[in-house]
Formats: C-alpha cells, structure tokens, sequence
C-alpha cells in the first residue's frame, strides 16, 4: 500500500518538471529570413502583417533558430533613426569685477573659468537696452577675440532668453559691457550677468521619432446604411498608430468613430469631425481582429470614393546576427513564456543590416498535439482519484479487520 501511494507521489512531482520543455513543434509557422549584406554587430527583421496576425502582443511566440538550431535572443523594438543633433553643456563660471561706469553709461563684468575652456554660446536672459561687447581673453590673459555692439533678439522657442553662436575658442576669461539709461539701472545689471550661460556645443548622435510607415489593411465591406457608411477592415492585429481618410468630395463635414473587434467585442478606440483639412486621427495601438470605422452622414449624401490609409510605427526582431548569417522565424501558436529578451540601448536606432522575410509557410516541423499542460492536469486528476480510492479501501479493510477483532474478543 505504501509503495503504491509512494509512486504515485513521485510521478506527480516529476512530471511537471517535463511539462514546459518548448520545442519547435509548438510554432506552426515558419519564414526562412536572408541576411542582406556582411553581419554587423546589430541585425533585425522587420514586422509585417503576417507577422503581426500570428504572434501575440508580448512576442512570446517568437523563435529564432540559427543553422545549427540554436535560440538566437532578440528583442522587439520600435526603429529610430539617428538624427545628429547638437548639445551645449554649461560650463560652471564665475561672475567678477562687476563695474558701473556714470560717464559712459555702462556695466561691466568677466566671466572667468577655474582653467581655460572651450566656449562657442553664451546665453542671455533678456537685456532691456539689447546691445552687449564681449572681449575673450586666453589662459595668459591676452586677448584673442572681440565682439562689439551685439544685438540680442530673443530666441524663437518661447524662453526669456538670447544666443549668441561663434566659432569654439578657448578662454579663461570673457569680459562682458552692456549699455545701460542710468545708475537705477546697476542692481538690474548685476543680476543679468549672474544668469549668463557659458556653453560649449557638442555634437552628438541621438535617437530621433519612431520611423512611421503605411501599413496596407485589406477592406472586407463598405455599406451605406441610411444616414451612416460603416467600412469593416481586416486589422490583421496590426497595431495602426494614425488614420488618414481621404474624398473626392472638396467639401465636406463628418463625425467618424473608430472601433476595434477583438474576440467578437466592439470598443469605440477613436472619434473625430472629419474634414477635407482634418483627415487624421491618432490611434492608440491596439492589436485587434477587425476595425470598423462609421461615418455618420447626418444627412448629407455618403462621401464619394473614401479611401483608407493606415499607418503604424516600424518594429523590428533586433539580435545579434549568428556568424553563419541566414535565420528561420518560428512563431503562433500558445506560447506564453518569453524566454529570449535582449534589451538594446535605443542609441544604436535602426540596425545596420536589415534580414529579408520569405514567404510565410506552414512549419515543417510543427505536431498539433494535445497541450501538455491540459494533458498533466487530467493525468494528475486520474492518479488522485486512483490513489484516494485505494486509501479508501484500506481504511475500510483495516476498520473491518478491528471489528472482527472486537467481535472475537466479546465472545
């Protein structure tokens, strides 16, 4: 009996250890993906629809396998080209020498550094009079450029402040004269100078927007219904970040709603007045089966030849390119474990080397079989069962073995 019980707890403790290998089988699709050109240290594969309708929105029934069937780690970014851009660090200063001149209607002051920097913007707050003489001074105080009769305009982004661009020189002190109406006008002065900035202009690579691309969505159906045109698309669990609608009507005013179906539920993700000169609307991504988009008419005859654009930001499968180059995508199916996740810094933007897809096949490799985890469930049910019904007849023996005791004894 307690061989029996004990065996039975033994394969209910292992089995579960067996139960989430993942094999290829599980994925029943696949794509070879060519490499175009020589592995770089950053390669991806682009989504496309296909893609999109198979896989699940955290990825996790995505494999790719090398030639020699390995699991390549990769992860699911949006591309961002890299834009050169430029930054200006302030450099930390002094203000000294703050002076005021009666005669000529003047203050002045150096901006000095602890040891000489490279300077190429100085940045003012906003100057009542406009006009500031800047003379630099090198690390052995000899002068080496001037500036007369700046004009300060206020910049064009909103701040309170100017700048003033010139090519980099190195300095260890830059005097500051700025014309002021009258002696009122110092304590106003001195506290100008205190808020000047001394930077340096770097340039740099950074990330720019995300690359937004067209997406083609297949229409299913365009009916007019009375007051109202409903156009059903297949969405394709494309997650679409922008609509366009476009007429040839020249003029015209609609209220449009947006719904996704996903699972045979409707949900309003979108609406807008939609005009000749307002025919976008941002979307929130959402990966749905089908979207409806309903044009209330209110009236006025259906708009003529609408046509749909769909856009959507670009993914990609980014990893690090195996040396043998050529990949295979296994994806769908019901995997719900993302074991391969590499996060990649966004400064590397889009990859270098971009794999071509082939056509989507059925994977040769894929075995529909009943899932394990349901399979584990009814075999440990079984061997409950099995094993309280034995514990069950023991008892019962053993009670029915100590009545025969008790019955012999009383007679």
């Amino acid at each position: 009996m307690k061989k029996i019980i004990t065996a039975i707890l033994a394969v209910i403790i292992i089995t579960p250890l067996t139960a989430n290998k993942l094999y290829i089988r599980e994925y029943p699709f696949m794509r070879h993906a060519k490499l175009k050109g020589t592995p770089g240290n950053i390669a991806a594969i682009p989504f496309d629809n296909k893609l999109y309708k198979n896989t699940n929105p955290y990825y996790s029934n995505i494999r790719i396998i090398d030639k020699k069937g390995s699991n390549v780690p990769f992860s699911v970014k949006n591309v961002y080209p890299m834009e050169q851009k430029t930054l200006y660090p302030i450099h930390r200063n002094l203000i000294r020498n703050v002076q005021y001149d009666n005669k000529q209607k003047e203050v002045s002051a150096d901006i000095v550094f602890d040891v000489p920097m490279e300077v190429s913007r100085l940045t003012f707050p906003e100057n009542p009079s406009g006009k500031i003489t800047l003379v630099f001074y090198d690390g052995s105080d000899k002068k080496i450029r001037e500036d007369d009769n700046i004009l300060l305009k206020r910049n064009e982004d909103g701040s309170k402040t100017s700048d003033f661009d010139f090519s980099p020189v190195r300095v260890k002190r830059i005097h500051v004269t700025m014309k002021v109406s009258g002696a009122e006008e110092k304590k106003t002065a001195e506290q100008f100078f205190n808020t000047i900035q001394a930077k340096q202009a770097v340039s740099v690579k950074t990330p720019g927007k995300p690359v937004i691309k067209n997406v083609n969505l297949p229409e299913i159906s365009l009916v007019n219904k009375g007051n109202l045109t409903e156009i059903t698309v297949d969405a394709s669990k494309t997650p679409c970040s922008e609509l366009e609608i476009k007429s040839d009507d020249k003029q015209f005013k609609r209220y449009v709603e947006v719904f996704s179906v996903d699972k045979g539920k409707e949900k309003c993700i979108a609406s807008w007045n939609l005009t000749q000169k307002n025919d976008k609307i941002q979307l929130p991504e959402v990966r749905s089966d089908w979207y409806i988009i309903r044009i209330h008419n209110a009236g006025e005859n259906p708009l003529k030849n609408i046509r749909l654009q769909w856009k959507a930001k670009e993914r990609v499968l980014m990893f690090i390119p195996p040396e043998q180059g050529d990949v295979r995508i296994y994806y769908g199916g019901n995997s719900k474990q993302r074991l391969y996740d590499i996060e990649y810094a966004e400064r590397y933007g889009l990859p270098p080397q971009i794999y071509e897809l082939e056509e989507e096949t059925d994977s040769p490799d894929f075995e529909p079989v009943i899932p394990s985890i349901d399979l584990l469930k009814y075999l440990m049910w079984v061997l409950l069962v099995i094993a309280a019904t034995l514990l069950f007849i023991g008892i019962v023996r053993q009670l029915n073995k100590e009545a025969d005791i008790d019955n012999s004894s009383g007679k």
